[in-house]
């Protein structure tokens, strides 16, 4: 039986702006350790930033994604359909766009770089970075790691963009149930259509406009030694022919360096796993796009 999920953060009545006090980071983490998922307000400036976003993407032109795709690093324009969730026969139905910060000194070879949509994404992945970061940290602090997981320069943005056509009567969801095979991914859509799957029980996942929701993935569940659940989920099909757009922040740590478990201080090849779940999805192995 499918139920519906609705969940308000509680306001932040601080006069402070920052990103930072806008998020009560311990519950946050909480909620993931406990359940896989928790839904936050979205800061106000990463609201300006995403609405922003979403409304300059319907004017980047079709040569424009041509020329700004490189499709090898898993960066920029992304053609339709290639991407999907582990089953090569029903890819992803969506357009995407992939932001590495790591990537900004290549990119500014390019003219796009300067232009509004490039701007208003590099905002949102500095700020929604700093998120990541913080939830990351009071994990950490749950387990008494003191070591600090380093993501920023590893982890990336992705811009969904499912459009109106082609409709497919045959499939339930436009992007198949999956987990991202990271630490967490943080979710932020234009309107509803994510479910998932906690416990293996479908859950809509409704969002008011200032909110995001944060899942887990299973390098996050290794690195607790199965103390964490990673998150299914999975974008439906709906009925109406309607657009929506999403933009995904993608957490994967610094993987340059080598990791033990957080509790029974196993040594995990995180390298291992990380490019097997991203190859699995149609990409190149994180190695090869460094």
């Amino acid at each position: 039986m499918q139920s519906d999920l609705s969940k308000h953060a509680s306001t932040n009545t601080a006069s402070s702006t920052r990103i930072n006090d806008q998020i009560d980071f311990p519950e946050c983490a909480r909620e993931l350790i406990h359940s896989g998922w928790s839904i936050n307000k979205l800061p106000i400036a990463l609201q300006a930033h995403f609405w922003d976003a979403l409304d300059l993407y319907a004017n980047v032109g079709s040569d424009v994604k041509s020329e700004f795709s490189f499709p090898d690093h898993t960066d920029g324009f992304l053609p339709f359909g290639m991407e999907y969730a582990k089953a090569t026969h029903q890819p992803d139905l969506c357009e995407r766009y992939c932001y590495w910060h790591k990537d900004r000194r290549r990119h500014e070879a390019h003219a796009f770089s300067g232009s509004e949509f490039y701007r208003a994404i590099c905002g949102y992945e500095s700020g929604i970075s700093e998120v990541a970061q913080g939830v990351l940290d009071s994990i950490c602090g749950f387990f008494n790691v003191s070591d600090p997981v380093d993501i920023r320069n590893s982890s990336y943005i992705q811009l969904c963009a499912y459009h109106k056509p082609p409709r497919r009567p045959d499939r339930e969801y436009l992007q198949n149930r999956h987990e991202d095979g990271h630490l967490l991914s943080i979710i932020k859509g234009n309107r509803d259509g994510l479910v998932i799957f906690p416990r293996g029980e479908r859950l809509v996942v409704r969002l008011a406009d200032d909110e995001m929701i944060v899942i887990t993935g299973s390098l996050l569940t290794l690195l607790s030694d199965n103390r964490i659940p990673y998150m299914d989920h999975a974008v439906t099909n709906p009925c109406v022919p309607v657009a929506r757009l999403s933009i995904v922040y993608f957490v994967i740590p610094d993987l340059t360096r080598k990791y033990t478990s957080f509790m029974n201080c196993k040594q995990l090849d995180l390298v291992a796993v990380a490019n097997e779940s991203h190859q699995a999805f149609g990409n190149n192995p994180f190695s090869a796009a460094a």
